[in-house]
């Protein structure tokens, strides 16, 4: 028993000296102090109008070298907080076409695709993704 609360006590002191960390409902781990990027995509989730919103997820969804915890709370983030199809689409094709796109984000698409409304715009976001992994990134239209 003294063991256990030993073990306790150690982990919850690694946790709080490493950083700030957040665990999603889907129990990933996401260090909000290693990536910058994450609290952006949180401020942005905080504008009132659906446009800026959309705006400001497509200059990130276009921005090189995001990691991949940022690429994955930008989609959960745009996927939740975006209300029209049409925005959804637009953040979701640029970070596609984005040349880090990782597998990451593209299982974070995947999971999350009934967020789209529209079968064909379900079919729209399938297809480029398999354009992507059947051709260069340039490719992807």
């Amino acid at each position: 028993m003294r063991n256990g609360m030993w073990v306790v006590v150690l982990v919850a002191s690694a946790v709080c000296l490493t950083g700030c960390v957040i665990i999603s409902a889907d129990e990933e781990v996401v260090r909000v102090g290693d990536d910058p990027t994450i609290a952006e995509v949180k401020a942005i989730s905080k504008l009132s109008f659906d446009g800026d919103r959309e705006r400001a997820y497509k200059r990130i969804a276009a921005r090189e070298g995001l990691s991949e915890a940022a690429q994955v709370h930008l989609v959960k983030e745009a996927l939740d907080n975006l209300s029209f199809e049409a925005a959804k689409e637009d953040v979701v094709w640029t970070l596609i076409r984005n040349p880090g796109f990782s597998s990451a984000a593209e299982n974070a698409i995947l999971e999350r695709l009934d967020k789209f409304s529209f079968e064909n715009s379900k079919n729209k976001i399938l297809e480029a993704i398999n354009q992507r992994r059947t051709q260069a990134p340039s490719a992807v239209k």
